[in-house]
This record gives structure tokens, sequence and C-alpha cells, in this order.
């Protein structure tokens, strides 16, 4: 037989909360990003300036992908930390089923 395992439950609640909360702060993030509204006059009207414009607006959208990656990932690690949760929850209820049943 293995070795015992423990798993702090709790744990893995406050696991799931923190991911939440890193997720919703990159998709807040990104939202204050959209709601910028740079647009390509804000950088002025000389030739170099429209140069930086055009690199303003892809490092942007690279840089909103990445916050929606980052989002996105932060929150399967939370939906995963409370599957985890479920799935030791149903097994030590099955596993006190048992023991119970085979004591009467």
């Amino acid at each position: 037989m293995g070795q015992p395992v423990s798993v702090y439950l709790d744990a893995l609640s406050r696991y799931a909360a923190a991911m939440d909360d890193l997720s919703e702060s990159f998709e807040s993030t990104r939202t204050f990003l959209v709601d910028a509204d740079v647009t390509e006059d804000s950088f002025g009207l000389l030739p170099d300036s429209r140069d930086c414009a055009q690199v303003y607006e892809q490092r942007t959208t690279d840089g909103l992908e990445t916050l929606r990656n980052g989002s996105d990932a932060f929150s399967d690690l939370s939906q995963a930390f409370r599957e985890l949760r479920e799935d030791y929850e149903r097994t030590d209820q099955a596993a006190a089923t048992r023991v119970d049943g085979s004591n009467k």
C-alpha cells in the first residue's frame, strides 16, 4: 500500500479564488486598454508619429491578446482547482460510505 496523502481542501479553494482574482485582473487591464481610445491621431501628424502609431497599434494588439490568454488561463486554472476539490470530496464521501457500510 502507498503512502497516505493529505489534501488540504481549503487550500484548493483559496488557490481557485486567487486564480479568479488574477483572471479578473488580466481582464480589467485588457478592458482599460481597450477603453483608452488611443487612435492614430493621438500621435500627431508628422510621418514619424504615424510610424509610432503603427508600432503602438501592433504592440497593443499583441498585448490585448496576451491579456486575454492570461485571463483565460487563470480562469481555467480556477476551474481545475474547483474540480480537483470536488473530486477529492466525492472520493472521501465514497470511501466513508464503503467503510460505514462494511461496519454494519
